[in-house]
């Protein structure tokens, strides 16, 4: 594995402390390493850094962490994120471990972990594809009002949702916004994902998990306007009749991690309060 020399430090920029860890950390480990540091709003002032960065390093919550990513993905950087969130389902550190955990993964001592991400277009638009790590979601603009989302995969149409919007998750993403809607967890490494209505009339359908190979198309019908969002903070706004249409296409982010892949689901029960306490050992019977 990699010993990691040339590393980005991605920190809350409203977090005094997230700012202090970070410069504790390249006093403690930055002897032989290039460093570099910057915030969610002048992370894109460092196109130069991330050209030669091996490693990108975030200290905040999962916002932080989905800040990263997006400049990381496309370059091949993996991630590693230092939680000074509530959960911090994406992270691997917490932040009073930080400096004495750090070293191990700077040594290369650290697995990769795929996570698959959507592509989002919007038809008969000229612009960049929108790429998620969590989610996309299609709902109501600033009017409080009902919209319509017709939903169509790979050709067939599955539901008009009437409701507050649908949002499209990711593995990553079962565990955020989705999960709050109560959908289910996926596996974190799955390239399936999943389709969930928001604050739907149609609650007898709650919603589809799809293969990784499917295609699913939102059209809005509203009166007022609505908005895609990508991961909480990439907006566009929709107009009446547009469609996005949103696949997995392969895109993903490599992040550092130092469990085996089975542990997500300790770890999930443990933050979400499920489990207090080891686990007791498996009742034994005599027959």
């Amino acid at each position: 594995m990699p010993r990691y020399q040339n590393i980005g430090i991605v920190y809350h920029g409203l977090l005094t402390e997230a700012e202090e860890l970070a410069k504790q950390i390249t006093l403690a480990y930055g002897t032989d390493r290039k460093w570099w540091l910057a915030t969610q709003d002048t992370l894109r002032e460092h196109d130069e850094d991330l050209k030669t960065s091996d490693l990108i390093l975030t200290i905040g919550g999962d916002g932080t962490i989905l800040r990263g990513v997006h400049v990381a993905a496309s370059r091949d950087i993996p991630v590693l994120g230092v939680n000074m969130g509530r959960v911090g389902f994406m992270s691997d550190i917490e932040s009073k471990d930080a400096i004495n955990e750090l070293g191990w993964y700077l040594d290369g001592n650290a697995r990769i972990e795929r996570r698959y991400m959507l592509n989002a277009i919007i038809q008969g638009k000229e612009s960049q594809p929108i790429i998620s790590l969590n989610d996309v979601t299609v709902a109501r603009g600033s009017v409080v009002r009902v919209i319509e989302v017709s939903t169509v995969v790979d050709g067939v149409h599955l539901a008009t949702y009437r409701g507050d919007g649908v949002v499209v998750s990711t593995a990553t993403g079962s565990t955020g916004y989705t999960l709050g809607l109560g959908g289910p967890v996926m596996d974190p490494t799955s390239r399936d994902f999943l389709v969930k209505p928001i604050a739907t009339h149609m609650s007898q359908f709650g919603g589809a998990i799809l293969q990784a190979s499917s295609t699913v198309e939102l059209t809005v019908h509203s009166e007022e306007n609505a908005t895609l969002n990508a991961d909480g903070f990439i907006d566009v706004s929709l107009a009446d009749g547009e469609t996005v249409v949103i696949t997995q296409t392969g895109d993903y982010a490599s992040f550092l991690r130092r469990k085996p892949p089975a542990e997500f689901w300790g770890d999930l029960s443990r933050r979400l309060g499920l489990r207090k306490g080891p686990l007791k050992s498996p009742r034994r019977y005599v027959l």
